[in-house]
Parts: C-alpha cells; sequence; structure tokens
C-alpha cells in the first residue's frame, strides 16, 4: 500500500520535528517504504492529502496534532464534500499540544500507533461535516472528526497559542483562565433533527464524535465513533466560579450528572446565536470561524487505523 506521512514539524511547540526523527525508523521497520510531506503553514495538510490521493497513495499517516489530522481528514474530501478516493486509510501518529481524538482511540504513546499500524486493523468511522459563516460572507464547511464546540471554547481556541509551551492540559488550563476574564454567556437557539429548542444561555456546546477535548476534557463520555449519530453535550448558563468549581470532573465524565449539563444525540444540529452576539467555533481545536452553523454527520465516511 503506496503511504504517505504528513508531519506538522511545529505540532506540539515544536516538539512533533523531534517525534517522527526518533519513529521514522522503527515506522518503516512496521510499515516499509513510505513518503514523506512536510506542512509549511495552515491549511497546507488538505491539499497535500487531497493531491497524494489523486496520485494513487492509498494509506495517509498524520504526524502532528489534532489541528493537523483535521487537515488529514479534511483532505480525503473535494471541494464538493465527495470522499476522493472511499478505499483510503488514515493513520495517526502521536504528537501535538491536545492530542485529544487519540484519547478516545486509546493509542497513548506512538508504541501503541506502530503497534495499530503492525496488526493493519481498519474501521469505517463517523465523520461531522460544518457549514458555517466564513470571514468574508460566503457559507464555508469543514469537515471533523473529533469534536466541534462554540461558546467560550471557540475563544479558548484562540487563546490557547500563547501557552502551548506548557504542552497539553496546562495550555488549555491557562487559556481556560484567560477566556474567562469579561466573558458573558450568550443565549443560543438549536434545533436537533428538527426539533427546535428554546435559546437558552450557554458557556459551551459540544457537537461530538470522539469523547475528549481541551487536553484531555472527557466532555461527551458516551460518543461512539461509528454510531452514526453526535453526542451534543450542552454546558448551560454557568457562572465562571462554577465552571471552575466543575472543571475538575470533566475530566472524568462526572459533570454530566450537573443539572446545568444535557446531554443529546442528534445525526443534524442547527444552531444560532441571539442578539446578534458572535459566539466563536471551535473544530477538532482550529479556531474557524463563528454561529450560525449547521452540523451533519456522514456515517462510516472514513476508513481508519484502530488498535
Amino acid at each position: 500500500m503506496r503511504t504517505l506521512v504528513v508531519v506538522n514539524e511545529h505540532a506540539g511547540g515544536g516538539a512533533m520535528a523531534d517525534v517522527f526523527r526518533r519513529l521514522e525508523h522503527p515506522l518503516r521497520a512496521v510499515i516499509g517504504d513510505f513518503e514523506v510531506a512536510f506542512t509549511d503553514g495552515p491549511g497546507h495538510a488538505i491539499t497535500i492529502v487531497r493531491n497524494a490521493l489523486g496520485d494513487g497513495v492509498r494509506r495517509v499517516l498524520s504526524g502532528g496534532g489534532d489541528g493537523t489530522l483535521n487537515e488529514c481528514v479534511n483532505g480525503f474530501f473535494g471541494d464538493d464534500g465527495e470522499r476522493i478516493a472511499p478505499d483510503a486509510v488514515l493513520g495517526l501518529l502521536s504528537g501535538g499540544t491536545g492530542g485529544d481524538f487519540r484519547k478516545t482511540l486509546g493509542l497513548a504513546s506512538s508504541e501503541d500507533a506502530l503497534e495499530a499500524l503492525r496488526n493493519g486493523k481498519t474501521r469505517a468511522v463517523d465523520v461531522g461535516c460544518v457549514t458555517f459563516d466564513g470571514k468574508d460572507g460566503p457559507k464555508t464547511r469543514r469537515h471533523f472528526i473529533n469534536i466541534a464546540s462554540f461558546g467560550m471554547s471557540g475563544l479558548v481556541d484562540r487563546n490557547v497559542a500563547a501557552f502551548k509551551q506548557f504542552g497539553g492540559k496546562a495550555a488549555y488550563f491557562g487559556a481556560t483562565l484567560k477566556s474567562m476574564w469579561g466573558w458573558k454567556n450568550p443565549r443560543v437557539a438549536m434545533t436537533l433533527d428538527g426539533e427546535a429548542l428554546p435559546a437558552r444561555p450557554i458557556i459551551t456546546v459540544a457537537v461530538a464524535n470522539g469523547r475528549y477535548f481541551g487536553g484531555g476534557m472527557m466532555v461527551c463520555p458516551d460518543a461512539r465513533l461509528d454510531s452514526g449519530v453526535f453526542e451534543v453535550g450542552v454546558l448551560g448558563d454557568f457562572s465562571r466560579l462554577e465552571l471552575i468549581l466543575m472543571s475538575r470532573t470533566m475530566y472524568d465524565g462526572r459533570h454530566v450528572y450537573n443539572p446545568k449539563v444535557s446531554m443529546r444525540r442528534a445525526a443534524l444540529v442547527e444552531a444560532v446565536a441571539e442578539g446578534g452576539a458572535e459566539v466563536l467555533l471551535d473544530i477538532d481545536g482550529e479556531a474557524l470561524g463563528k454561529l450560525p452553523a449547521r452540523f451533519e454527520i456522514l456515517p462510516g465516511a472514513l476508513n481508519l487505523v484502530v488498535p
């Protein structure tokens, strides 16, 4: 199988460059020869993967964090939203700041990733597709494999770059504290599979295919990659103090028992902010766009290497 490894050397505050150098020879021993492409900026991995699949590559390995993985996922789809190579396979290597999607898969280390490639097991998993207002007005479409969210999480995503040197959980915690300064919960109206819900104040809503975001928070414990529906976690009208007190429970999923948290399932989610509020999106850890947005599940749309 012709394989391309897409490496974002800047992932994890630059740590991915060293990670790949350590992995290069063990990886070759596991899968044989492969090609390598290094990204040179935001969005580049999408172009790399699209071109590679069009040229006959049938296995792509994402070397980076959740953002690099998101770009690789988007490279499997054309501008029309259609799959470029339905038989192609995506795999993960360890790296990046958050690494939240790897937690859902159970890939805790580079050795786990190599073992999964050695075993060669793949699974057809769901992919999310979110349509939202772009910066210049026209609608923008983006695929996601883990979690798309909006609210404070979107602001955290824009602030986390200042804390990446601390890595993972600490980086997201610092960005969260910064985002709380001056924060006011916006009112958002949502529709789930055609059911209109009353507008309500929210601090964050997660539209989840995977279980973790924000450096290890198990925001949607019951999300499954092949269920055909999203797990929609609504964190309601929390004060800043309440959020801080609840934050520890988000790492083990106990926050779902809080009366201000609700969990729903839906294949189609639409969300609109009331009163002209700017409610930012976080898409697989990428700071992209704002509400209004439409989230749609694409069942079994991607072949993924799994443990």
